[in-house]
């Protein structure tokens, strides 16, 4: 049984019950296709937009003009012209798409963080945004510089260093709550891309690296600033949305193949962690809904109500 609409339906129950100050609610992802690649990325005199995830390597993002919306660890931020965002090392960012903004974006590639790593690994930076203006202006022609990237490799690795420095200096550095085991995380994120279809658990990752699930908890709730649950549900719902989008699969069928163990538990976990534009992308799905009875009243009356309805006027 087809219901007409059923997707703006589905996008009904994601956009409910969002809390706009919870910003890990949206996908995130950790790519390791482009973790692996070495290049320098840079972006310049553009508007970049990107949804929520997050690497090893640091991105720099400096306002050029206008506002940018920008999303870093549960935080949201409205940086202006001559403000420059600091993504570290696995914190879950995001930057949405401005009306009148232009920035300077550059992704340093591990190679080129070498030195960096070895001074700081058990450190992190304070804070991920360098607002006083004065500072950022002083470092702006660094960053047009490394844009421009010079064709002698010694140069732009200098002025990536040189770079660093400056933030460090300002931005300040702090203690990490454990020691940063980059092979640790490496391995987990890994594993779990791997497996994420598979019945993953704390008990059954932490047997799996010889951790106590305790300690283990602990490490990935450092790391990536959320729990181990929340992390699958997110890896999870977007190989869902990409089997919908695919138009081959109906919502449940995705659900189940995406790792989920019902469809109950794939409709919570998209209220819980679906938010902002990035609804348009089940808003364009129109996919079935053949399952309306496993959907029940507890979940969501108000939408049970016009899915029968629905489902009535279909008949």
């Amino acid at each position: 049984m087809y219901i007409e609409g059923s997707h703006l339906i589905i996008a009904e129950i994601l956009l409910k019950n969002c809390d706009d100050g919870d910003f890990l609610k949206m996908i995130a992802e950790y790519e390791l296709s482009r973790e692996s690649d070495e290049r320098l990325y840079v972006s310049l005199n553009q508007d970049g937009e990107c949804p929520m995830h997050f690497h090893r390597k640091i991105e720099l993002v400096y306002i050029q003009s206008g506002h940018k919306k920008i999303f870093c660890d549960d935080k949201e931020f409205l940086l202006e012209e001559d403000q420059i965002f600091v993504a570290d090392s696995y914190s879950m960012h995001s930057y949405e798409k401005s009306k009148d903004s232009k920035q300077i974006i550059i992704v340093i590639p591990n190679h080129m963080l070498r030195d960096y790593y070895l001074l700081y690994s058990d450190f992190k930076f304070k804070s991920c945004v360098l607002l006083d203006k004065d500072l950022c202006r002083e470092m702006k022609p660094l960053f047009l510089s490394i844009a421009k990237k010079n064709p002698n490799p010694l140069i732009n690795q200098g002025r990536i260093d040189l770079l660093m420095g400056y933030i460090i200096n300002t931005i300040g550095l702090e203690k990490r709550e454990e020691s940063f085991d980059n092979r640790f995380i490496e391995e987990v994120l890994a594993y779990i891309q791997e497996n994420y279809k598979e019945e993953i658990t704390l008990d059954s990752l932490a047997e799996h690296f010889n951790y106590s699930k305790y300690y283990f908890s602990r490490m990935f709730n450092n790391y990536l600033h959320t729990n181990i649950t929340n992390y699958l549900s997110m890896i999870r719902l977007q190989a869902a949305i990409e089997l919908l989008k695919a138009g081959e699969s109906n919502v449940s069928d995705a659900a189940l193949e995406a790792g989920f163990s019902s469809i109950q538990t794939f409709y919570r976990a998209a209220k819980k962690h679906y938010k902002y534009d990035k609804i348009k992308d089940l808003i364009n799905i129109g996919s079935k809904i053949t399952d309306i009875a496993n959907f029940t009243e507890d979940d969501d009356p108000s939408i049970i109500k016009k899915l029968n309805a629905m489902s009535e006027d279909g008949e």
